[in-house]
């Protein structure tokens, strides 16, 4: 992993899966749990959700901490406002943190995708690189990230000019300074570069 090549370190917080609890009982969804598809990694980082809270209170949050909520708590098998009470639950402690005062240098990426599939184009007749349903959400809070910023600059390479997966990747590459040669097609996308001061 990129991340580790460079120095630095990360842990997957995950909730339900491999024995772990939660906040609201679910079902884990290791297909939400990209981290888990790696065979190259150190497993001994995917640890359990609980984790968190107490890395966060020790001021020893990993680099990259990537959060894996269950089925129930990101919305997938509930409603957007459980998933609401699950951030506020979790991510309040955080934003109050040193991470994210000033002269932090804390990064929150939240995506929120659980749209369905009625948008233009319907997700039966897309094409690939068409896009399919709605738009999704992403937040990206920050000390150095614009007040309440609304993109509409976005990637030309992508449908409708917005921002998907590969350009997160690539705004967390170029964050930690890694390597982007080996990121996929992550690798010629462009940062969110435009959210920042």
């Amino acid at each position: 992993m990129e991340v580790e090549k460079a120095g630095k370190t990360w842990k997957d917080y995950v909730e339900t899966g491999n024995g772990c609890g939660a906040l609201n009982s679910g079902t884990y969804y290791v297909r939400h749990d990209p981290l888990e598809y790696f065979t190259n990694i150190n497993k001994a980082n995917l640890v359990c959700f609980s984790q968190f809270a107490t890395d966060l209170a020790n001021n020893t949050l990993p680099n990259l901490s990537w959060l894996s909520s269950n089925g129930t708590d990101d919305g997938h098998d509930t409603s957007a406002s459980t998933f609401d009470s699950w951030l506020k639950t979790v991510i309040t402690p955080l934003l109050a943190s040193s991470y994210f005062q000033p002269g932090g240098d804390g990064l929150l990426i939240v995506t929120f995708d659980e749209n369905d599939s009625s948008g233009s184009p319907n997700c039966t007749t897309t094409t690939v690189g068409q896009g399919c349903g709605g738009q999704i959400e992403t937040v990206l809070i920050s000390t150095r990230s614009k007040m309440a910023y609304q993109s509409t600059a976005g990637d030309p390479a992508n449908y409708n000019n917005t921002y998907d997966g590969a350009n997160i990747l690539r705004t967390l590459a170029e964050a930690f300074g890694l390597n982007t040669s080996g990121l996929g097609g992550a690798s010629t996308r462009l940062p969110m570069a435009d959210f920042f001061q």
